[in-house]
């Protein structure tokens, strides 16, 4: 499928109330265009998400507002057979929770489902992370940071499409068919904008998940 169709399709599913179906578009939008950026990054981790670390300064201010993804880690289990929390960034947590489920036909693992919330104010934020098992749930806006990461890639500056859609940051909309490739446009003007307030690290052990914590950490910014 072509890049633009991911996109739209992404948006589309979003707007239908289907998140998964959402998410599953828009990690194949990332993946086609992580695959343009670094062709010579044979691994499909590698590639996606390093496509995402270096583009920090959009899927952050859009996908996850007044939270410092550059620093910020999650203790995440990935429900193997013996409970052990891994340290993940953001972009780690997207591929190997989202991207990897929905690419290999699999449920999305319990706990791992997306906050409804991109439809609320802008610059809003909510995701909860359960400390004892080892779960994080993102808002869904984290969906329309990746294709910001997406439409903005300069090596999609070529990508026409006639779709009619946008996307929106601090109440700006951006048509995409105007915005393809324009990274360093977007980024003048996220730089006027506050700047993320939030570092998360959750403390990280072999520990059985139990003897780690207690509780959710519920987040809204």
């Amino acid at each position: 499928m072509r890049i633009v169709d991911s996109v739209a399709k992404a948006i589309a599913d979003w707007q239908g109330g289907d998140s998964e179906s959402a998410m599953l578009h828009a990690c194949n939008a990332v993946s086609g265009t992580a695959s343009r950026a670094y062709p010579n990054i044979e691994s499909d981790r590698a590639k996606f998400t390093k496509l995402l670390r270096d583009h920090y300064a959009i899927l952050g201010p859009m996908g996850m507002p007044g939270i410092d993804v550059g620093h910020t880690r999650f203790g995440v289990d990935l429900k193997k057979k013996i409970p052990k929390i891994t340290d993940f960034d953001l972009a780690d947590l997207i591929y190997k929770i989202h991207r990897c489920s929905h690419g290999h036909g699999d449920e999305l693992l319990t706990g791992f489902e997306l906050i409804p919330n991109a439809a609320g104010p802008d610059g809003k934020t909510h995701f909860c992370s359960d400390l004892v098992n080892g779960t994080v749930q993102l808002s869904d806006r984290v969906i329309f940071g990746m294709l910001g990461v997406v439409v903005f890639s300069p090596v999609n500056s070529h990508q026409k499409s006639d779709y009619g859609y946008f996307l929106s940051y601090d109440g700006v909309e951006f048509k995409i068919n105007d915005w393809w490739g324009r990274a360093e446009d977007f980024l003048k003007i996220v730089k006027d904008a506050p700047k993320p307030i939030v570092t998360i690290y959750e403390y990280i052990s072999d520990d059985p998940a139990p003897v780690r914590a207690r509780g959710e950490l519920h987040i809204k910014i």
